[in-house]
């Protein structure tokens, strides 16, 4: 193994309590890299799906997977309950679910009050919500769903409503608290008692709904790297919640994907508004950590919702409207950039050399990711979708509106 793997494979054990082999504890998988092992067909049919079951009611939220049991929320139609479900990996079945009232407020129409996926160590399952009414983080035992305990967290204000999950880094849940109002704040939660660790405090503006990253620098500890509008791109140390680097400004639109960290030691996070405009950022924090520069910016063909993924060497965009572009994630050398019919709303995942993602309107759509262009697979999954697919214990699991689908043996 080369140094530069050990490292990699190093940092994924340091930030989160001990899990099994291939879990899928936080949205978009370990450290939200998107990129996942499965014992895949070459040409997925629906004859290959292991089962597929219907969910307590709809939602936006992408699963999470660990110790065999996959974790979700749902929000019935016409109601205003959040519900954590709780599946058995192998089959699908409920092993139990858990409901949290929520008072009604106003959302974007393509948002959901179950838009925030779960987080998960190997004891625990962590979820949030946020609202104008009142917002919180409440953490529940994997058995049998007994809450543990709950933080209160007050307001939310939104214009979209509310979108970030929960992270677990070491022995702490976090979540970035984003808001368009005043106070919004990076949160870090004692992960067993809900004692809180640490709040780094900013400006609000522009809400963001990105969900956190972590990244170790070479002589230093973990930080939590988090990005808005307001306070641009921010790192602080993941055991005191103080500010090691920051470079305010750099995101000049709305934050709605997630940020996230390469082999190589870039952060690579974007922004936009709206299905034209796009920013896409990659930064190099120093060898200390105490400093950090953007490489590059790549303008326009990025996208806004769908979170961008590197394989090998290579980083791929994903645009809502089914614009995916390859480029060098090293250098920003575009070597293509072809439409995939959409839209989507989901980010793609890495799985056995292709990107997997699904569209809006319900279709599995799979992209070798290399550097020629290749036309895509497309598999009808019956139904729409705005999640992101979970890949654990050598299967995919595909969240559509209303249910779930287990693919690989």
């Amino acid at each position: 193994m080369s140094l530069l793997l050990l490292r990699a494979a190093l940092l994924l054990t340091a930030v989160t309590l001990p899990l099994q082999a291939q879990d899928w504890p936080r949205f978009r998988g370990p450290n939200g890299s998107g990129l996942g092992k499965a014992n895949l067909p070459e040409a997925i049919t629906e004859k290959d799906f292991n089962w597929k079951i219907e969910l307590p009611g709809p939602g936006h939220s992408s699963p999470v997977v660990a110790g065999g049991r996959i974790f979700l929320t749902c929000t019935p139609k016409g109601s205003t309950k959040r519900i954590l479900v709780c599946l058995d990996a192998k089959d699908g079945k409920q092993v139990w679910q858990r409901e949290y009232e929520t008072a009604a407020f106003r959302l974007h129409s393509d948002n959901s009050l179950s838009a925030s996926s779960p987080a998960a160590d190997a004891e625990r399952v962590y979820v949030s919500w946020m609202s104008p009414e009142g917002s919180g983080v409440a953490a529940l035992d994997q058995k049998d769903g007994k809450e543990l305990w709950k933080k209160e967290l007050g307001p939310y204000i939104s214009q979209h409503g509310p979108g970030a999950s929960p992270v677990v880094v070491e022995d702490m849940v976090v979540l970035d608290f984003d808001q368009d109002g005043p106070k919004s704040f990076l949160l870090a939660l004692d992960a067993k008692t809900g004692a809180e660790r640490w709040r780094w405090e900013h400006e609000g503006g522009k809400h963001s709904s990105s969900t956190p990253c972590v990244f170790t620098p070479k002589s230093g500890g973990a930080q939590i790297v988090t990005i808005s509008f307001a306070a641009g791109m921010s790192a602080v140390d993941a055991k005191t919640g103080k500010l090691a680097w920051q470079l305010p400004g750099l995101l000049p639109k709305r934050c709605v994907s997630s940020a996230f960290t390469t082999e190589s030691g870039l952060v690579i996070a974007q922004c936009g508004e709206g299905r034209a405009e796009s920013f896409v950022y990659a930064v190099r924090p120093d060898d200390a950590g105490k400093t950090a520069q953007k490489v590059y910016e790549v303008v326009r063909i990025g996208g806004y919702v769908p979170t961008p993924i590197v394989v090998g060497d290579l980083l791929f965009l994903w645009k809502e409207n089914g614009l995916v572009s390859c480029l060098r994630a090293a250098t920003n050398e575009q070597l293509w950039s072809e439409r995939v019919e959409g839209p989507f709303y989901g980010s793609p995942v890495a799985v056995n050399g292709k990107l997997y993602n699904m569209t809006v309107r319900g279709d599995l759509i799979a992209l070798v990711a290399g550097e020629k262009f290749q036309p895509p697979a497309r598999i009808p999954l019956g139904e729409g979708s705005h999640a992101t697919p979970a890949v654990a214990g050598g299967r995919m699991y595909l969240r559509t509106f209303s249910h779930l689908i287990s693919v690989g043996k």
